[in-house]
């Protein structure tokens, strides 16, 4: 008998309307700007996010010979901590065999594994983590930004940092690209069943994807995966934590994932810590809370851009700053926001 997978593909430009395609747990939410928030800046905390329906992730040619199907997935993410370095720890593509992973521990765990079940065989776990607090493992997390491909373990086979190759005449060159800089970074993951390589690929959002993948890797999955799998993110935080958001998600065991709409992402706003805020800054706010709109933590491009005509308010030290849509002020009243809850 001769089963084969079934194809699977979608594509999410944001996650606004598509609650009933997840299962959320700990502390993910969907934000209403189309956000998928897997962890705000909450220490020690777990974040989970499942597509609701397994994915074939076996073809089985006969009772003894199982091979992995080929997938590819492409989705655009942002790491937003309290200050460059200090936040933490990181956040994962995950294919699972289960969408509820309850004994999973936060820190250096991500979400996906715990100090009891780490390294065994029985997890059926594959993930590729990027990672920004060094230190589970001096030879294989010794930089904390890092991108890693892991196998039943938060230790990673394969690593490198975080990086992408700017140069198409110089494929062994490449610059550094800081996971938590609170910037758009879009990554990709392949995995080729035929030839049983898993490419991994990252870049600024506005950026072409680039020909060489930061890592290349050679490792049949057919064992280390079960016939039905659930695909997803992980995050975690520790005593450092950070914002992890998923701003759009396409996958696909069909061929290359479908390709994003960028323009159409929403946008988390860089996070400021509310001790940054003088009084006198407060009085200036609260003057004009009649006229400015409410804003969210997280705001999307379309939303911004829908009037010609804007209201500049700055922030420094003792002046606001920013750019406001005309269109929206007059009806709404003021609220102060912490992003991080």
């Amino acid at each position: 008998m001769v089963a084969e997978a079934q194809d699977v593909e979608f594509l999410f430009n944001g996650f606004n309307g598509s609650e009933a395609n997840f299962t959320l747990d700990k502390v993910s939410i969907t934000k209403p700007s189309g956000l998928l928030r897997l962890t705000n800046k909450t220490q020690n905390a777990v974040g989970h996010a499942f597509y609701s329906e397994k994915v074939r992730m076996l073809n089985r040619s006969s009772s003894s010979s199982m091979n992995a199907s080929s997938f590819s997935t492409a989705f655009v993410f942002q790491i937003i901590s309290p200050s460059k370095g200090e936040g933490g720890f990181g956040f994962a593509f995950t294919l699972s065999p289960s969408d509820r992973l309850p004994e999973a521990e936060a820190g250096h765990y991500l979400g996906l594994f715990n100090s009891t079940n780490d390294g065994f065989s029985s997890n059926y776990i594959f993930a590729v983590e990027f990672d920004t607090v060094n230190g589970f493992n001096k030879s294989t997390d010794s930089v904390g930004n890092h991108v890693g491909i892991n196998i039943n373990s938060v230790d990673s086979k394969a690593g490198k940092p975080a990086a992408y190759n700017d140069d198409v005449n110089r494929l062994d060159s490449s610059e550094e690209l800081m996971l938590d800089s609170g910037k758009p970074i879009q990554a990709w993951v392949e995995y080729n069943g035929v030839t049983k390589r898993i490419n991994v690929t990252i870049a600024p959002m506005d950026h072409d994807k680039p020909i060489q993948p930061l890592i290349s890797f050679q490792q049949d999955l057919s064992t280390y995966v079960k016939e039905d799998m659930y695909v997803g993110f992980s995050a975690s935080t520790g005593n450092k934590a950070s914002s992890h958001y998923i701003l759009g998600w396409s996958f696909s065991t069909k061929g290359e994932a479908p390709l994003l709409n960028l323009s159409r992402l929403p946008i988390a706003l860089q996070e400021k810590n509310s001790s940054s805020f003088r009084p006198s800054v407060i009085v200036i706010i609260a003057s004009l809370c009649d006229k400015l709109p409410v804003f969210d933590d997280l705001g999307s491009p379309d939303s911004l851009r829908g009037s010609t005509k804007s209201m500049e308010v700055s922030v420094s030290s003792n002046t606001i700053t920013g750019s406001f849509p005309s269109s929206s002020i007059g009806h709404m009243t003021c609220s102060f926001i912490d992003a991080g809850r």
